[in-house]
């Protein structure tokens, strides 16, 4: 009896572990291309060149230089991250897929409330040169 229940652990404890090997496999990000400069961080402060074709974990740190972009694709899914873009792959991909802002094609601008009657269209701004003729205002000059 004790055997059986050591066998059945040992082969859950294995099919458990090769879930957990197929999940990993299944999270890496494969790099399609690179355009401009992309570095992924190999060792703190460490930066290496991203190339095609290259595995990436969801947790490597990834920097995109200006004028770049990388393409990368886990699954079925492909992703691009645009340029000036750092941190880790699957926050920079989950980024992308949940982003919904920008200028849509046949988008209307909204009417202002605002009228040109309202009177005075600047709100009380101060800059240095007006603080600095009120405080000469304020002090009594003797000569």
């Amino acid at each position: 009896m004790k055997k059986f229940v050591l066998m059945v652990l040992l082969m859950s404890t294995l099919v458990c572990s090769i879930a957990v090997f197929a999940d990993a496999v299944a999270t890496e990000y494969i790099v399609q291309s690179v355009t401009g400069k992309v570095e992924f961080e190999a060792a703190p402060g460490k930066w290496e060149v991203v190339t095609g074709n290259m595995k990436l974990q969801p947790t490597v740190v990834v920097n995109t230089g200006l004028n770049s972009t990388l393409v990368v694709k886990l699954g079925d899914r492909v992703v691009t991250i645009k340029a000036l873009q750092k941190g880790a792959v699957s926050k920079l991909a989950s980024e992308v897929a949940s982003s919904k802002s920008g200028v849509k094609i046949g988008a209307k601008a909204t009417a202002s409330d605002v009228t040109a009657e309202s009177g005075q269209s600047r709100a009380n701004i101060s800059t240095a040169s007006t603080r600095a003729s009120d405080a000469t205002n304020d002090v009594v000059w003797e000569e």
